[in-house]
């Protein structure tokens, strides 16, 4: 057991300095159940989780804990749900019986002490004194980081069969711990799948060919405000009704030699978070390397790495609603398989196995087994729980004391209020701005009548986020631009561990003001707390059987693949006039009744006419189809998903099916997803997996892709994709951030304003002339001599293009393309050197995706969709001009 000298009272009285209120002993738990009627995991899987070879999957899992619940009173089984794969989810509630019978109490008292209002700082002691803290740990999210999954199992058996141990007492006396076994059921089945298939064979710690998170893989961390996927939703849904003091989530894998990272996390970090909580998260780490030292587990390291400047990691996003939230990331070679590590295997600089102030403990190298990889999750885990029971009191009054010092800052500092107007270019994206702040939990306001602010009076409708509430600091964290700071190492930049700009509202292309007087009592009797949200009503204007949608809105994608895929017709206006906007969609073949119930489906204003004008092109259906390599990308993922929300249907084309030939007769356009040309082409090595996994569209697929966009079709490349097609494809375009190093250009992950010279082009309809993109490590382009088609988007010229984020030598991409349409054959290739889908977050660019691929000529002639000559960035040519490619390609390549 660790000593006040060594253990937390330490670090926070001393490194800290904060107040800290002695725990109060507990008595132990009276258990009517013995350790002997408590089955071990072996007994019931055959095997101990942790062991060599060996993975339970999530229905083992989930089987054992169905039998720990007939057995003990110290656990409840909770169904969450379904996961996105349809399987039943279960969580454990784990406690002393006596909590468990009084769960409803225990949570309603967290509850109070979470909204604060209401209380005074001697009552909310009070509540602190008779509640129990609530702490959320995981098996983590990453079904390839094999080891949380198992080491819920062992935790779990631990805390049940244990008797007359003075720790774990204290535990289930004064802890209600949330256990999740795992935060991704349908990938701890697959992975599991996939390893014992493999096993004993050449490919048995190869990577998995598929994302383990439907749709999303990888970024399952990365979706924590937006909530886009049933699993967040059910974390956050759950978050919000336990309101646990204490989030820690199971990562792999450690800085290597380290054995596990735990926080202090590096900088930067956000003024938006209670900096109460960050001193928190500190010294729960430091106490956690600690206690694994003590505990005979060297290796552990801080500092290192990892920042946590972007708000959007599911483990992290719960610490701006007021929950100590972080994660851990222990080592790991591959899935179940063991591995031994000598000190030459090491980096030089850790060769020597000299101390540091923050790794004071090397690891010294020797095997590393999945087992060992448990032990130290378990133990990072009951180190969580020891100081949670030690400083329930404490953690419970500081909770409160979060959600009180946010009201008081927002009360007394601007800003005030945040307005989103119902005046808004697409009004059915604001209201699902105003959804995702409502499902993390923020209180949201409707005007009932017209809302004074800001100098202007903002409809009766409008949405009102009012700051003085508990989790105020989410809403500023998301609606304000990022500035991150220029951090250095040996003059080049440090880069964020993820993305440096966010900013919501930019990203989704809706208008949020920020109310920086304080708001009036009057002002405030206009508005209601909306309770339950419900999208705006839709509605019809005029008569006549002609239905028009307007282009400014992304839903009207979805009523026009709905309509065409019913039989039903959709023409769009070629042309602006006074009262109709280029773009404008007119439906016909359906009745009154079905354009009412596709109004009210999708928030849509439509507006019914007699006939419709002579100028329009008759449109179809598109069929879409989207590469998924086998090398997992999550680019694909996030694309498939939102083509799937907006009823595009895309069809999935795999390495086998680019290279058949005649895809002109099966799709309309084609989507590359955001990759290195080298994947693309290439893929996976030989040796690495089974042979239908090995590859990527090689040259036969190239050439398929360039009879397809010859023939008529339409390419679009997301992001670095734009250079595979360049380079295959022999197009007269540059990246002019080509070999740049990082001091020369940095952007990786940031918001920059670019500018529309037409967005009276099909390809643009509904576009403002000045959107907002999401740069991440992308090209920027200039043309060169023969190149045909348009800039449809650029950089502004002599001004930086940075709106949120952080953005190195602006000066290199200012003017620069950052999206083109390339003519090539009778075809187009789209380029777009951003990420237009990035993460199910950028709705505001969405519609780059959907005009181009309903701009396809295939589906209408291109002498119906005029293109209006726009002013071209020239490179300057490295070789004398070449005459224009020819209209097909050569049988030997691209024409020249």
């Amino acid at each position: 057991m660790r000593t006040d000298k060594l253990g937390i009272p330490a670090i926070l009285i001393v490194v800290f300095s904060l107040c800290i209120f002695p725990s109060i002993a507990a008595s132990q738990t009276e258990n009517t159940s013995t350790s002997s009627a408590i089955p071990t995991p072996a007994s019931v899987l055959g095997h101990t989780p942790g062991d060599d070879f060996y993975l339970a999957n999530y229905d083992e899992s989930k089987a054992y804990f169905e039998q720990l619940a007939k057995v003990s009173n110290r656990i409840k089984i909770i169904n969450v749900g379904k996961t996105t794969r349809g399987l039943d989810w279960e969580i454990a509630i784990i406690s002393s019986p006596e909590n468990l019978a009084q769960l409803d109490k225990y949570e309603d008292i967290n509850r109070r002490l979470t909204w604060a209002r209401g209380l005074d700082d001697a009552a909310a002691h009070d509540l602190a004194r008779q509640g129990k803290v609530f702490v959320h740990i995981d098996g983590g999210m990453r079904s390839t980081e094999v080891a949380g999954a198992q080491h819920s199992i062992i935790l779990a058996y631990k805390l049940l069969s244990a008797q007359n141990d003075p720790e774990i007492d204290a535990i289930l006396n004064n802890v209600i711990f949330v256990l999740w076994p795992t935060l991704n059921p349908d990938g701890q089945n697959e992975v599991v799948a996939w390893y014992r298939k493999n096993l004993g064979t050449s490919y048995e710690v190869g990577p998995l060919p598929d994302l383990f998170q439907e749709y999303v893989g990888h970024d399952n961390n990365r979706d924590g405000y937006m909530n886009n996927m049933l699993e967040s939703q059910e974390v956050t849904k759950q978050e919000l009704i336990w309101n646990p003091e204490i989030f820690y989530t199971q990562h792999q894998t450690a800085p290597f030699p380290a054995r596990i990272f735990i926080p202090p996390f590096v900088e930067p970090i956000s003024s938006n978070i209670q900096p109460m909580l960050m001193r928190w998260l500190n010294a729960i780490g430091i106490d956690m390397a600690a206690y694994l030292d003590e505990h005979d587990m060297p290796g552990a390291i801080n500092r290192v790495g990892f920042d946590n400047w972007y708000p959007g990691f599911q483990d992290f996003t719960g610490i701006f609603r007021n929950s100590i939230s972080f994660f851990t990331e222990t080592a790991l070679y591959g899935y179940a398989t063991p591995h031994f590590y000598t000190v030459r295997d090491f980096p030089k600089d850790f060769q020597s196995l000299d101390s540091q102030v923050f790794y004071s403990s090397p690891w010294k190298g020797g095997w590393w087994r999945l087992g060992d990889a448990v032990r130290y999750m378990v133990g990072a885990s009951m180190s969580v729980l020891d100081t949670a029971a030690k400083y329930h009191e404490q953690l419970l009054y500081n909770k409160y004391q979060a959600g009180r010092d946010n009201i008081a800052r927002f009360t007394n500092n601007p800003p005030y209020a945040y307005v989103i107007s119902t005046e808004q270019r697409d009004l059915p994206e604001a209201a699902t701005l105003v959804h995702k702040l409502m499902i993390n939990g923020i209180e949201v306001d409707q005007a009932t009548q017209p809302f004074a602010a800001n100098g202007r009076n903002y409809p009766a409708g409008s949405w009102v986020i009012l700051m003085d509430q508990p989790f105020a600091g989410l809403v500023k964290e998301l609606f304000e631009p990022q500035k991150y700071p220029d951090l250095r190492e040996n003059g080049s930049p440090i880069r964020p561990y993820d993305v440096a700009g966010w900013t919501l509202p930019m990203q989704m292309g809706v208008d949020a003001d920020a109310v920086l007087q304080p708001v009036s009592a009057a002002d405030r009797a206009t508005l209601k707390l909306i309770q339950n949200f419900t999208p705006p009503a839709g509605h019809i204007e005029g008569n006549g059987s002609v239905f028009l949608l307007d282009s400014r809105t992304n839903a009207h994608f979805k009523a026009m693949n709905e309509i065409l895929a019913s039989g039903g017709h959709v023409s769009l206006a070629t042309d602006s006039t006074a009262d109709l906007l280029a773009g404008t969609a007119f439906i016909s073949g359906i009745s009154r009744d079905r354009a009412a119930a596709l109004s009210n489906d999708f928030s849509l204003s439509i507006r019914a006419v007699d006939k419709s004008p002579e100028n329009l092109v008759a449109t179809k259906k598109p069929r879409v189809g989207l590469y998924r390599a086998w090398t997992a990308n999550i680019d694909e993922g996030w694309t498939r998903w939102i083509l799937k929300n907006y009823g595009f249907a895309p069809i999935t084309l795999h390495n086998g099916d680019i290279q058949a030939s005649h895809l002109l007769d099966q799709f309309n356009a084609i989507i590359l997803p955001d990759d290195m040309p080298n994947r693309i082409l290439n893929g996976f090595p030989p040796g690495l997996l089974p042979g239908e996994y090995v590859g990527g569209i090689g040259q036969r697929g190239v050439e398929s892709l360039r009879e397809f966009v010859a023939d008529g079709g339409t390419l679009i490349a997301f992001n670095n994709a734009s250079l595979f097609a360049i380079e295959q494809f022999g197009l007269p375009v540059t990246n002019v951030l080509a070999n740049l190093k990082p001091d020369e250009f940095y952007c990786s992950g940031s918001l920059l304003r670019v500018d529309i010279p037409d967005p009276s082009r099909p390809d643009l309809w509904g576009l403002p002339r000045d959107p907002v993109v999401m740069f991440e490590n992308g090209p920027a382009f200039a043309v060169n001599p023969g190149f045909r088609g348009a800039v449809l988007a650029s950089y502004p010229a002599d001004v930086s293009p940075l709106a949120s984020g952080y953005l190195l030598h602006p000066e290199r991409i200012e003017g620069k393309a950052a999206a083109l349409e390339v003519a090539y054959g009778n075809g187009r290739i789209y380029l777009f050197g951003f990420k237009p889908q990035w993460r199910g977050q950028s709705h505001g660019t969405y519609k780059f995706i959907f005009n181009a691929i309903y701009d396809s000529p295939s589906i209408a002639k291109p002498s119906s969709f005029p293109k209006s000559p726009v002013p071209l960035p020239m490179a300057a040519p490295s070789a004398p001009e070449k005459s224009p490619k020819p209209e097909r390609p050569s049988p030997s390549g691209p024409g020249k």
